[in-house]
């Protein structure tokens, strides 16, 4: 909204400046700094939001990951103490 004032058709100069329309062009600013301030506080704290939730599954697929690899450790180790007693009795089937 544009305050609008009187202007003197030769030198296209005001001819008086309307309090009413200084005091709404005031306004209006003051509130679109407001407006903007708060839009900016919600963005950071949105972004701030993002990256700990981006963090948050980073650090549970990590843990998933970490889970699995145990398993298919232990299960592996397990795989190889069968093969081992696997061999020790047929040793002692032939035996030696």
């Amino acid at each position: 909204m544009e305050s609008k004032a009187k202007r003197n058709q030769e030198s296209m100069r005001p001819l008086s400046v309307d309090p009413i329309a200084e005091y709404r062009e005031a306004v209006r600013k003051q509130l679109n700094n407001e407006v903007k301030k708060i839009i900016d506080l919600d963005m950071q704290q949105a972004v701030y939001e993002l990256l700990e939730e981006r963090k948050n599954a980073i650090r549970q697929v990590g843990e998933e990951y970490r889970t699995l690899i145990q398993q298919i450790v232990r299960e592996e180790k397990e795989e190889i103490w069968k093969k081992a007693e696997m061999f020790q009795k047929s040793l002692v089937h032939v035996g030696l």
